[in-house]
């Protein structure tokens, strides 16, 4: 794993784990797109949704090439995220890892099982 991705984790107060292991649960790699059901899409190592391509490239100019191609800018971009659903479940870490992937409960509760399964495997 690229020292950038434990930089990212650290800047966002996120465990270097946890972000370990969301990229091994979403499966992505540099220059991956993934398409979804609700024609949305994934985009890179992360696999960052288009919602949320939206709205870096809006607030911070960063385009879905950058977050499809850049390990670097996949992993920063995931440990915003991150932190975002944390702060927004009200500091709740586990809440936080499942709102990465989906606000639904019984996605959400699939997803954290499968993020705290991969973060036993190293």
């Amino acid at each position: 794993m690229p020292a950038c991705v434990a930089q990212a984790a650290a800047d966002y107060s996120i465990p270097l784990r946890a972000l370990i292991a969301i990229r091994m649960t979403e499966g992505g790699q540099t220059g991956t797109v993934s398409y979804n059901k609700n024609k949305t899409a994934d985009y890179g190592p992360f696999q960052i949704n288009t919602q949320w391509i939206r709205q870096f490239k809006r607030q911070y100019g960063i385009t879905a090439d950058q977050l499809t191609n850049d390990m670097c800018m996949s992993a920063r971009a995931a440990a915003y995220i991150l932190r975002f659903e944390i702060n927004a479940a009200g500091g709740d870490f586990w809440s936080g890892i499942g709102h990465y992937h989906s606000h639904t409960a019984a996605p959400k509760a699939a997803y954290q099982a499968a993020v705290y399964r991969n973060s036993l495997k190293f």
